[in-house]
């Protein structure tokens, strides 16, 4: 009951904050987004609550949830204190990157996925990494500074995604890993649109603000609900 509770406060709550977001950044927006994530995160833990048997899965998904929370705190931070933006993008990668290791690691351990599976998502995501600051100029998005840490970022995202898919066959189509993997494929695109408003030019209008956290919460929703049908 609680599960669906949350869920469905936390999905309102959501599309008002991406709705409220087409304004810009503000504390006001940041309390709204604070409030979303809490719920895409409590969603994840009353799910775990009826759904023990995914303990070890939905705990790291829980902490790759709560790391996501903080990360967008640091992500909103950075538009309200100009001053210090790059320090608090810095450390929304570190938070979000640091997730990710969490939900690959739920997928790998709860699949007990094969090591030269696991290796193939490695390299496939490193490669994608490489590939996404090579192609900045044609994407017409300049990382400058951050090159570094947006490539290791994006093979991390990526790693998850690409695991993700890997488990929806080994589990043979199990509907928790299908939600998951639905949910990381719309993280992923949500990072693409949000790269562009970081580091591109004239894609920081407020459609793109609202389909970057419309994507990012269905997605992270979706992570979150898949705890409660893993088996």
């Amino acid at each position: 009951m609680f599960y669906y509770a949350v869920l469905g406060v936390g999905v309102v709550v959501s599309f008002i904050f991406c709705y409220q977001r087409r304004n810009g950044f503000s504390v006001n927006n940041l309390l709204f987004k604070s409030v979303s994530s809490l719920c895409y995160l409590l969603t994840a833990v009353f799910a775990l609550i009826n759904n023990k048997d995914a303990y070890t899965y939905g705990s790291l998904i829980i902490m790759g949830g709560a790391l996501g929370l903080v990360g967008d705190i640091l992500l909103d931070l950075k538009g309200i204190y100009k001053s210090e933006e790059k320090i608090y993008l810095k450390g929304g990668f570190i938070f979000f990157l640091v997730g990710h290791i969490f939900y690959t690691c739920a997928i790998i351990y709860s699949l007990k996925i094969k090591w030269w599976l696991v290796l193939i998502a490695a390299v496939v995501s490193v490669l994608i990494g490489i590939g996404t600051v090579l192609s900045a100029n044609l994407m017409k998005v300049h990382y400058g500074a951050f090159r570094r840490i947006v490539a290791v970022y994006v093979a991390f995202l990526a790693m998850t995604t690409v695991t993700s898919v890997i488990s929806v066959f080994v589990s043979h189509f199990q509907k928790g890993y299908v939600l998951l993997m639905i949910g990381s494929v719309l993280f992923l695109l949500s990072d693409a649109v949000l790269s562009n408003t970081f580091f591109g030019r004239g894609k920081d209008k407020p459609i793109h603000f609202f389909i970057n956290h419309f994507l990012y919460y269905a997605g992270q929703y979706l992570i979150a609900a898949s705890v409660m049908f893993v088996k």
